[in-house]
């Protein structure tokens, strides 16, 4: 085996998970509330059949993504995917517009009350003690500057050399591509780094089939979870994992990492 040089991190319900989401009924009005706001600065009236509009993007964006997953591991494009369903809703909307109403729909890991996981910055930290450099590889549909910023306050944005993003580069987990985009980044082969995420699916699959490292991040129980649909059928295992841990600490227990970099 090759030396690792870097670890890479998904980044929900592995660096971070929703402890104290708010009840669907506030999710649902404050969404409501916003998209209103955003209907009637735009000139239009907020019908009762627009009452629905934040509904109906959640549906659309949840066929697209599980459609997405499951087949080709393109990104969707989300922007897109709300101008159709405002047209849906007797609203024609530019390119900019569909932009502002994706921003908008999403209400930001702040107010669903995202919080990293107790050890996460302990481990990142750890890591490159040891030597190691750290990315990240996510699936989102959404980023840009908010959620950038919200990156940056959680004291994350300073530790990642590669920040790679599905809706930004058109890929999504498990596609070999938004994995050799993070690599070529860090100007590292495959067989350099390792892949810490908690899907079986988009993590371990993902990246063991280019060869990575893969370390399973077994996902909380009792928790609210960002969909990722990839659990396997009874009858069809998943991807097996190098390494399995049920908290990020337990990285430090694992061989491979527990001596560091032998140039580190």
């Amino acid at each position: 085996m090759s030396e690792i040089k870097a670890v890479l991190f998904d980044l929900g319900d592995t660096l971070w998970h929703f402890p104290s989401m708010p009840p669907g009924k506030v999710i649902r009005r404050e969404t409501v509330s916003r998209l209103k706001r955003l209907v009637e600065s735009w000139g239009h009236e907020f019908t009762d059949g627009r009452f629905y509009l934040g509904r109906d993007i959640r549906l659309s964006i949840e066929d697209a993504t599980h459609r997405a997953f499951h087949g080709d591991s393109i990104d969707p494009g989300y922007p897109a995917l709300c101008r159709k369903v405002a047209a849906e809703h007797d609203m024609e909307l530019t390119r900019e517009q569909g932009e502002e109403l994706w921003d908008t729909w999403n209400l930001g890991g702040a107010f669903l009350g995202r919080k990293l996981f107790p050890d996460a910055l302990d481990t990142l930290h750890w890591l490159r003690d040891k030597g190691y450099r750290i990315g990240c590889v996510t699936n989102r549909g959404h980023s840009g500057p908010r959620f950038h910023q919200e990156l940056a306050d959680l004291g994350l944005t300073d530790l990642f050399e590669t920040t790679v993003i599905s809706c930004d580069v058109g890929y999504m987990k498990p596609h070999p591509m938004i994995y050799e985009l993070a690599l070529g980044e860090l100007n590292l082969e495959a067989n350099q780094a390792a892949m810490v995420g908690d899907s079986l699916h988009a993590d371990v699959g993902g990246s063991k089939a280019l060869g990575m490292v893969a370390v399973w991040r077994k996902p909380v129980k009792d928790e609210p979870v960002e969909e990722t649909e990839d659990e396997p059928a009874e009858d069809e295992p998943g991807p097996v994992p190098d390494y399995t841990i049920s908290t990020l600490a337990d990285i430090r227990s694992i061989p491979l990492f527990a001596n560091g970099r032998a140039d580190g």
